[in-house]
């Protein structure tokens, strides 16, 4: 069911870009009911992931990729109780596993920690792969907990900061942001 949503979405995002429209974000301030913040109310996909711990295995990895990062990425999801492919799904999208990685906005590692993550995760080296999964995890469990473990929401979080979230009550009208929930989700959700 979520597949289909999810795929209708994405049919109605291409449509919309073809048609140069923006997809429309008007909602209430904390309205989570529609966390894709379409126009169409019926479809209402929070709190349907399964966001739970799982063990990578061969037949059920990201793009079939198996990477050096695994077994950091599985004890991580065991230590956090975060699915390993969630991690995986966002370490892909953040940083396509170049542990050197830094972004424009100052944001370093496979996971693409900010310079306030850092010093809040107490990471002396946000490059060592293991510091920066850890904080990473640490960073997507705390949004899915205070999310309810509504995935876009913790993924908006994790990409354009709570803040935002909170400013426009759901996902931010953020063309990068809007683009990430639903790269990362569909990457996630089809591991």
């Amino acid at each position: 069911m979520f597949n289909d949503e999810l795929q209708s979405l994405l049919s109605k995002d291409q449509t919309d870009q073809n048609s140069n429209n923006i997809i429309n974000v008007q909602q209430p301030a904390l309205s989570y009911g529609n966390p894709f913040l379409t126009n169409d109310p019926t479809m209402d996909i929070s709190n349907t992931y399964p966001v739970g711990k799982t063990e990578l295995s061969p037949n059920k990895n990201i793009s079939g990729k198996v990477t050096q990062y695994d077994d950091i990425i599985q004890e991580m999801s065991q230590k956090y109780d975060v699915d390993a492919n969630l991690i995986k799904a966002i370490i892909q999208h953040e940083s396509n596993f170049n542990p050197n990685a830094v972004s424009h906005a100052g944001a370093k590692g496979l996971m693409q920690l900010m310079p306030v993550n850092l010093k809040e995760y107490s990471v002396s080296n946000p490059f060592d792969p293991k510091q920066n999964i850890e904080a990473g995890t640490r960073e997507i469990k705390r949004y899915l907990t205070m999310y309810d473990n509504n995935l876009p929401l913790s993924l908006a979080a994790y990409n354009a900061g709570m803040g935002n979230v909170r400013k426009y009550g759901g996902i931010p009208p953020f063309k990068e942001t809007q683009d990430y929930v639903k790269k990362v989700s569909q990457t996630y959700l089809e591991a």
